[in-house]
């Protein structure tokens, strides 16, 4: 298992991966941003987009942005394939960027924010609109 930044020329792999692993109907994807191969392919060249591969495969990854004002990290998507889902891939590689704090928002009526509570994620705040959680180095 290899986590990296991807590069341009992971561009096709990821917008797939992204393709295949997201849901469209999952409440936590609340912006088609998140399905934007334009966006993702800008995101490797920011060197914003961490995969993880498993064999030259794929099988993780997550697109970030360090807000140097604020002093914060945030996780704009992420996706880990079935095959790798239980395994902790997504702590493992939030690890390798995480000199910052890490935040990620999601719709407070998503059921998605079920997964962060039981992932050890501590809720930072609240508003009517998103619930912004925090990674926990320690998990």
């Amino acid at each position: 298992m290899e986590i990296a930044l991807a590069n341009v020329s992971h561009v096709s792999e990821v917008i797939t991966f992204f393709n295949e692993n997201l849901d469209t109907n999952n409440s936590a994807v609340y912006s088609e941003e998140f399905l934007c191969p334009l966006g993702m392919k800008a995101a490797i060249r920011r060197n914003q987009m961490m995969i993880a591969t498993d064999q030259g495969k794929v099988v993780g990854a997550f697109r970030f942005y360090r807000k140097k004002t604020q002093k914060q990290i945030s996780l704009y998507q992420f996706a880990i394939s079935d095959s790798h889902r239980g395994q902790c891939l997504l702590i493992d590689m939030l690890k390798t960027i995480n000199d910052l704090p890490i935040l990620v928002s999601c719709p407070t009526s998503s059921n998605f924010n079920e997964y962060y509570y039981k992932a050890g994620w501590v809720l930072q705040e609240q508003n009517t609109e998103f619930k912004i959680w925090a990674f926990n180095n320690n998990q």
